[in-house]
């Protein structure tokens, strides 16, 4: 086992997502005030979007400064990237470059976007595919430009819902990067399903999100409060080192914090078990 395989699980960076439907400086602020390392911005309609985040750049960028932190930048679930209709691709898009522009200006490095894949579209899988490798294409083409890597994340339903589709979109868009979100990966899949991921993505992957769920439906609950098995999850993702986004949809920013001490709770006692291997040369 190599060294680097056992280094600290502190080599993780925890940040939070701001409610696009709350003020935008006051939900950074809270991110940042309890302690994370980042804020992942979601760009979005009503209180977040492009314009309103323009207006608040030099307090965006003074706020993180003086926590030492930084910005992530996330689109909406909802924009239409991969429309049959190409005026409407077309205009989802151009909102899309608004949004890498402004990543630029906030000093992000990367974005995060979704398929597109509303069961309409979905029922048409081969068309849904070749639609969202159109406009990914796109937004990679922008991002390069821009110097935004452009990430896409998996989702829980539709033609990209699990491990091979996602596969597709990353053999089919040169660039293409991956967010892997843990909650959306064990939706009617459970740990083999988070296993796949891994083994068929996981070169790709270079940040993830972490929340809880049933199992079932996507709750965006607090680590613990839903029924995923964390100690088994936590350990098939514990050579990841990197960005962690605790996408925790909740008014209270506590649960995020008490999130992060749960999953290093966890984690502690798994990495003390892989130096003790190491140390006797398993």
């Amino acid at each position: 086992m190599k060294r680097d395989q056992v280094s600290s699980m502190a080599e993780l960076t925890f940040g939070g997502m701001n409610n696009p439907h709350r003020d935008l400086m006051s939900e950074v602020r809270s991110i940042l005030d309890i302690g994370m390392d980042f804020v992942e911005l979601t760009v979005e309609w009503p209180l977040s979007w492009v314009d309103s985040v323009e207006r608040r750049i030099d307090e965006l960028k003074d706020a993180v400064e003086s926590h030492n932190a930084f910005l992530l930048v996330h689109s909406p679930y909802y924009l239409e990237i991969a429309h049959p209709y190409e005026e409407v691709r077309r205009g989802a898009l151009k909102e899309a470059l608004k949004i890498l522009e402004v990543s630029r200006k906030l000093e992000s490095t990367s974005a995060t976007f979704h398929p597109f894949t509303p069961g309409w579209l979905a029922s048409i899988k081969e068309k849904a595919r070749e639609l969202n490798v159109v406009g990914f294409r796109e937004l990679v083409k922008h991002g390069r430009e821009l110097g935004v890597q452009i990430l896409v994340e998996n989702v829980d339903h539709g033609a990209f819902r699990s491990p091979p589709d996602i596969r597709y979109l990353l053999d089919h868009v040169d660039g293409l990067l991956m967010t892997l979100d843990v909650g959306h990966s064990v939706i009617n899949g459970g740990l083999e399903k988070l296993k796949s991921y891994l083994k068929k993505c996981g070169k790709e992957i270079v940040h993830m999100h972490i929340h809880d769920n049933d199992m079932s439906s996507d709750l965006h609950l607090p680590i613990g409060a839903g029924r995923i098995p964390w100690p088994e999850v936590l350990g098939e993702i514990s050579n990841y080192r990197g960005t962690v986004t605790l996408e925790v949809h909740s008014s209270d920013p506590d649960y995020l914090r008490i999130s992060k001490e749960k999953i290093l709770s966890i984690l502690k006692p798994q990495e003390g078990a892989r130096h003790q291997r190491y140390e006797q040369g398993d």
